[in-house]
């Protein structure tokens, strides 16, 4: 085996490696974030499986796009920079995915809350006017 094709071992073992690490990451505390109560864990649990499937589909697909390179390395130094600036990419990509997740549950969350301080409203606004027709 050549230069070139252990720099893209290793190139794949990195940015796989990481990308199963954030999105394990992901997983475990976005489930945190969106389930409040047990009763919310079944939706929050399908919301985060889906967002992290999409997840690994995109930074696979980045992963796959940025493996092509012109030509050969010459020698260790220009491996190394080759390697340094392809899970650079990636690790960018990584990091603006991740904003994107954080920003979609937080987005999932707001609205959650929104709803249920709406029905929590409407419940007492219920009892209120059962409580006024009863004096009647």
């Amino acid at each position: 085996m050549n230069g070139m094709a252990y720099t893209y071992l290793l190139y794949l073992v990195i940015t796989i490696g990481i990308t199963i690490w954030v999105a394990r990451t992901l997983r475990h505390n976005g489930l945190v974030f969106l389930a409040r109560s047990e009763a919310d864990r079944p939706l929050a649990d399908a919301l985060s499986h889906l967002l992290i499937v999409g997840f690994y589909l995109v930074m696979f697909g980045v992963i796959t796009f940025a493996m092509k390179s012109p030509g050969q390395i010459g020698n260790a130094q220009a491996g190394i920079e080759l390697l340094s600036t392809k899970v650079g990419i990636i690790l960018v990509s990584l990091g603006g995915m991740h904003f994107l997740i954080l920003l979609v549950f937080s987005g999932v969350k707001q609205k959650h809350e929104e709803r249920r301080l709406l029905a929590e409203r409407r419940h007492s606004v219920n009892e209120l006017a059962d409580l006024r027709s009863r004096d009647r």
